[in-house]
């Protein structure tokens, strides 16, 4: 039976794991070329800030306005198009994957004993113990 200990180093383990695999490195570099790039980083910051904008209307039950409609589509466009932003977004879809199918293999873990039960047990229910 593992202690809390085993668990915990098995755990640093397989981040050194996540770490070191292609999307996530290409991740992390592609957050440092955004952190370089001013033009990237203020379409984004000016695309936050029109949604936070547009959900406090929402929010707050106030109009939203065609003008504001049209400029976040023209910001969404301008990020779309956005070579880096484009990668970007393409680099957080495969690193989302990865620590979902991550996800999946621990609750798979969690949920079949590891210790098979003895014959004519109920089987494991299916775990529901989500990590972000």
């Amino acid at each position: 039976m593992a202690d809390t200990n085993d668990v915990m180093t098995q755990a640093t383990h397989l981040g050194q794991l996540i770490g070191a695999h292609p999307a996530v490195q290409q991740y992390r570099e592609l957050t440092r070329q955004l952190d370089l790039d001013i033009t990237a980083r203020n379409l984004v910051g000016q695309f936050e800030q029109l949604m936070e904008t547009l959900s406090m209307k929402e929010q707050n039950m106030q109009p939203i306005e065609i003008a504001e409609k049209q400029q976040a589509e023209r910001l969404q466009q301008s990020i779309a198009l956005h070579p880096l932003l484009k990668k970007m977004m393409i680099a957080q879809a495969e690193y989302m994957d990865l620590m979902k199918k991550v996800q999946e293999h621990i609750n798979q873990g969690v949920s079949k004993p590891a210790v098979e039960a003895a014959p004519g047990a109920a089987p494991a229910a299916p775990s529901k113990i989500i990590l972000d």
